[in-house]
């Protein structure tokens, strides 16, 4: 038993350690392993081998979304909507490719 306990702190913190907040982008969790190949200010492009068109976000990776505080207010295809606090991330995934973008929404309502 108490090695179950010891497997799934160890399997939950190095879930929770793999990502990390985004000062772009309002604190939402980014794989610390996703490589950036494109940023722009509202916009940033990642190689990133769990992202996939079909399959979606890896569980996981949705989990920290939503311990963040993230909801999921639209999804279409490969585009999922998240928001917090009146912010709102446009998160693409493809095969092996993540972007995360301010949503149109956001800038308008939140400008800084």
């Amino acid at each position: 038993m108490l090695l179950f306990v010891v497997f799934i702190v160890l399997l939950s913190s190095i879930t929770i350690f793999s990502y990390e907040e985004s000062k772009k982008f309002k604190g939402f969790p980014v794989p610390k392993h996703a490589k950036l190949t494109k940023s722009r200010a509202d916009f940033e492009a990642y190689d990133w081998s769990p992202a996939s068109e079909e399959e979606g976000l890896p569980l996981r990776y949705l989990l920290i979304i939503k311990l963040k505080g993230w909801k999921k207010t639209f999804e279409e295809g490969s585009l999922t909507i998240y928001e917090k606090d009146g912010y709102k991330i446009d998160v693409i995934s493809q095969t092996d490719y993540l972007s995360l973008g301010i949503d149109s929404d956001s800038k308008n309502d939140n400008k800084e």
